[in-house]
C-alpha cells in the first residue's frame, strides 16, 4: 500500500513533530488523501490524529467503540485539551497492547499520569512521548486491521 506507507512516513517523520495541543491542522491537503485511502477507518483516525486533525479523528472513533477505537478517543480528547474526558476514554481503553508497550518503552509510564504531565508540561520530551505513543498505535491498528501489511 504505497500510498499508506507514504502517509505514515510524512505524519511520523514531520518537522516539526506534532505539538501537544495542535492549533491547526498540520496539513490540510493531507485530509482528502487520508479519507480516499483504502484503509480501515481507525487506521484513517490515526493518520488524521497525526496530521492534527482532531475533527476528523473523532468524527471515526466514535463510530468505533472497542479498546482502539477509544484509544484514539482518549488521545484526541488529550490533545483538544480535554483531560478530564480524555481519561474517562483511558478507562474504556483497559489493559491495551499498546499500554503494555508503552510500559516497556518508557518504564513507569501509564496513560493517566501521563495526561497530567502533558496538562503540566509542554516539553519536547513529553512531545517525544506523545509521538512514540501515537505511532505505536498506529502501527498496532495497521497490523490489527490491514491483512498481509
Amino acid at each position: 500500500m504505497p500510498l499508506l506507507d507514504n502517509l505514515i512516513a510524512i505524519l511520523t517523520q514531520r518537522d516539526p513533530f506534532p505539538p501537544l495541543v495542535p492549533e491547526k491542522v498540520w496539513d490540510k491537503s493531507l485530509i482528502a488523501k487520508i479519507d480516499t485511502l483504502s484503509a480501515a477507518p481507525l487506521i484513517k483516525a490515526g493518520l488524521h490524529l497525526l496530521n492534527d486533525d482532531i475533527h476528523n479523528c473523532h468524527i471515526i472513533a466514535q463510530e468505533h467503540e472497542n479498546p482502539d477505537g477509544n484509544y484514539w478517543h482518549a488521545i484526541l480528547h488529550r490533545r483538544e485539551p480535554d483531560y478530564w474526558n480524555s481519561k474517562y476514554w483511558y478507562k474504556r481503553v483497559n489493559d491495551h497492547p499498546v499500554i503494555q508497550e508503552m510500559q516497556k518503552e518508557e518504564p513507569g509510564w501509564n496513560p493517566f499520569s501521563f495526561v497530567d504531565k502533558c496538562e503540566k508540561l509542554n516539553t519536547t520530551q513529553v512531545r517525544l512521548i506523545q509521538l512514540q505513543e501515537m505511532t505505536l498505535l498506529l502501527n498496532y491498528t495497521i497490523e490489527k486491521y490491514v491483512k498481509n501489511y
